[in-house]
């Protein structure tokens, strides 16, 4: 990609500084525009470069300093080396004895030594614009001085008067180096120029209003809904203080104690915002602040929108790779749910309670074409029949008593180009699973109450606790609702099963609940676990999982064996176990697991004591309070276990 010629201005009285800029520019990337005014005459003429798109500026040392506090575009200047006032100072020399050098703003040191080597008078003048520099050059000349040494500006006074002129002379080294140092500010300027578009663009974007403000609390930026709710121009606001714009703004508290300030409420004429205010931090300190703020409508209208979808289901929590398994049958199962979410297909999940059907469908749309779409479910089993017909199909406004103004969209629309999940499928009333067939045969409902037919594009999977051909052979379940849901087929095999997932789950239901209670991991004994497997689960998973919550919460700190005993002897009570054992031969632990498991527990408990004396350099009354006991049972507990 070519780069376009870089523009700069260059403040040069002198014909042959000029020339040799201009020899030196013509093999660079760059286009020049010269002016031959100095000092404070450039400014104006430097001002209008900078409108007409002049990216950078040249001059030489005092024309430089001046245009640099005037201008926002870079300012260069051409160096004056400490040789080249040596080389024409002997030149003024040649001429004269009494030699005047002016200086901009401030003396230069040395001199002495420069007269001694030069064997010359070096007289020097301070001047702060042209006019004193014209007053210095004239006094000079009535005052006996033979030469003058400077610039284009000095040249042009000293011409005017009859004195002799020396010009201090620029190598074309150092030319070449600042014309090269010129075009390298101005690429680095069109950069900055095109980040600030870029997050000037970014922050215009934001439906937020936006205000920035530097450390003294003037604004910096504010974007295009913050300009529309102050009713401001684009750079009304640039350079104010905030209070002018947002008389109420706390930012200049935000900046004295450098903390956030979160969803506070305000006020902008007559219209009410909600506000955040946050530092900008460099090495702790505030170098600034942001304050965003959104009409407190849409605040209200957002969250009722959050709020509906996620009450009605519309999103898919879980993926099929969070499932806790070890199991080969397990695993099979879930290889199959990867496989059917590349399809279209009616899915049916049969699986006991508790064994995570539901987690079975929302992985599968999770990983379907449909995932960016709604995932809606419902338990056909846990609403009556009026109810549950409203809620899949919708209703029309005056379809009964009770329904909603303006009518309700139906389960089904609401899952539109999505997935939706008819969990107990096997409970719907016979009526319905005739209009369930009919949406699935035909891809459209028709709202209770309604005349319009409603095309839905949705994927169904249904799922059931029990073989649905019992419930065929019964006559509950219509065959062609059956054979239009049992295109696909996943059998969950129930926990008592897949034995072996037992422990993996158990560990990872443990420390879920444990880092909720902020607490350390109970450790079980492996012969505990042993029994835990044989036992029955009836509620599979869900059993587990709350079993595991049992335990944690009863047996965190004290942990003993008589409550893992009770708890095992509750969990057998409603459980059973499994064939491979037996619920009445295990009324009470066996005396060596329960040795086993006194042993344990102490271990336990010694270990999250010691450790919490450790953390608190063994100070009894802040480990009290950290391990949540009091300091005499704390003192008791570390005398049988050894450590007091």
């Amino acid at each position: 990609m070519s780069i376009k010629k870089v523009n700069l201005g260059i403040f040069a009285s002198s014909p042959s500084l000029m020339g040799r800029i201009e020899a030196l520019g013509a093999h660079r990337q760059i286009r020049i525009e010269f002016d031959t005014h100095g000092l404070d005459d450039a400014v104006p003429i430097a001002a209008e470069m900078e409108r007409q798109g002049i990216e950078v500026v040249v001059g030489r040392r005092g024309t430089a300093h001046l245009l640099r506090e005037n201008l926002r575009i870079p300012v260069l200047s051409f160096p004056h080396r400490s040789l080249d006032i040596l080389i024409s100072l002997k030149a003024a020399a040649r001429i004269g004895r009494r030699v005047l050098f002016p200086v901009f703003r401030q003396e230069m040191t040395g001199i002495g030594i420069l007269e001694e080597l030069l064997d010359i008078e070096l007289i020097q003048k301070i001047y702060r614009d042209a006019a004193s520099l014209e007053k210095a050059v004239t006094r000079a000349k009535r005052r006996g001085c033979d030469v003058v040494v400077g610039g284009g500006v000095t040249q042009r006074i000293a011409e005017s008067i009859g004195l002799k002129f020396v010009e201090i002379r620029t190598s074309d080294e150092d030319i070449a180096a600042t014309l090269d140092n010129a075009v390298s500010v101005a690429l680095g300027g069109r950069e900055q120029k095109a980040v600030a578009q870029r997050y000037r663009a970014i922050i215009d974007a934001a439906s937020d209003g936006l205000v920035a403000v530097d450390a003294a609390g003037r604004v910096t930026a504010a974007n295009a809904a913050a300009r529309k709710a102050l009713k401001i121009g684009e750079n009304d606001a640039l350079g104010r203080p905030v209070l002018t714009l947002l008389p109420e703004s706390p930012v200049l508290q935000v900046l004295g104690n450098r903390s956030a300030i979160h969803d506070r409420l305000g006020q902008i004429r007559d219209d009410r915002f909600i506000f955040n205010h946050l530092p900008i931090l460099l090495d702790g300190e505030a170098i600034g602040a942001v304050s965003t703020f959104r009409d407190i409508g849409n605040v209200m209208r957002t969250e009722s929108v959050v709020r509906r979808s996620l009450s009605a289901g519309l999103v898919a929590k879980y993926k099929l790779k969070e499932l806790v398994h070890v199991s080969p049958a397990m695993r099979e199962v879930v290889e199959l749910g990867r496989q059917y979410a590349r399809t279209e297909s009616t899915i049916l999940v049969i699986g006991e309670t508790g064994t995570g059907k539901e987690i079975f469908a929302q992985g599968i749309h999770d990983l379907s074409r449909r995932t960016r779409f709604p995932f809606v479910s419902i338990n056909c089993a846990a609403l009556p029949e009026q109810l549950l017909e409203s809620e899949l199909f919708g209703h029309e406004e005056g379809a009964f008593t009770g329904s909603k103004r303006g009518g309700k969209p139906g389960r089904f629309e609401l899952a539109h180009q999505g997935t939706i999940f008819l969990d107990e499928i096997d409970s719907t009333p016979e009526a319905m699973q005739v209009r369930l067939l009919r949406v699935l045969q035909e891809r459209e409902v028709m709202r209770v109450g309604g005349d319009r037919i409603i095309p839905v594009d949705v994927r169904v999977i249904a799922a059931a606790s029990r073989d649905l051909t019992a419930a065929l052979q019964e006559g509950s379940f219509r065959a062609d609702l059956f054979f239009r849901l049992n295109v696909l087929r996943i059998q969950i095999p129930p926990l008592r099963q897949r034995q072996e997932d037992i422990p993996v789950l158990l560990d990872f239901f443990i420390r879920m609940f444990s880092g909720r209670q902020q607490i350390e991991p109970i450790r079980l004994p492996p012969a505990y676990i042993d029994l835990l497997q044989q036992c029955a689960w009836p509620g599979n998973v869900r059993q587990l999982k709350n079993f595991a919550e049992r335990l944690v919460l009863n047996c965190s700190l004290r942990c003993s064996p008589d409550m893992l005993e009770i708890l095992y002897r509750e969990l057998i009570q409603f459980s059973g176990v499994t064939s491979s054992g037996s619920a009445t031969a295990v009324p009470h632990l066996p005396t060596p697991l329960r040795d086993h498991v006194r042993e344990t527990a102490l271990q336990s408990e010694r270990a999250i004591i010691l450790e919490a004396l450790q953390d608190t350099r063994y100070r009894l009354s802040r480990t009290a309070e950290h391990l949540g006991i009091s300091r005499t049972t704390l003192w008791r507990k570390m005398k049988a276990l050894g450590l007091g």
